[in-house]
């Protein structure tokens, strides 16, 4: 029997446009919505089918794609943002997710380095 799993996740909220993104530094992966729980659902929801369908085919190289190191630092740079976070759990034999640790990154203004173009 293959040994289980454990990942803990780490989401940060930012705005996009007139809508919230919520990004998972572990999967890179996101959910866009009108409020934070509606970007947090959909991305609860692409990770679910991420780690299902990467056990299906047997792809564990999927389940490791963490962010780009710009989406990190927007996660070190937040604030806690608890109400946000709701109960997600995930477990299979061979995997747990449990747990979100959530933070909120500001608006980016026009001094904000990440916002320069090439």
């Amino acid at each position: 029997m293959a040994a289980t799993r454990r990942i803990p996740l780490r989401v940060v909220f930012y705005r996009e446009d007139d809508c919230w993104v919520a990004h998972c530094l572990e999967f890179d992966l996101v959910g866009h919505g009108d409020t934070k729980q509606e970007s947090l659902g959909l991305l609860l929801e692409h990770i679910r089918s991420q780690v299902e369908d990467s056990f299906a085919s047997g792809n564990l190289e999927n389940l490791f794609f963490p962010a780009p190191g710009e989406i990190f630092d927007r996660f070190a740079s937040g604030t806690p943002d608890d109400r946000a976070v709701g109960q997600f759990v995930f477990e299979s034999e061979q995997l747990e997710l449990e747990g979100i640790q959530a933070r909120e990154y500001p608006r980016p203004t026009s001094s904000d380095p990440s916002l320069a173009t090439a």
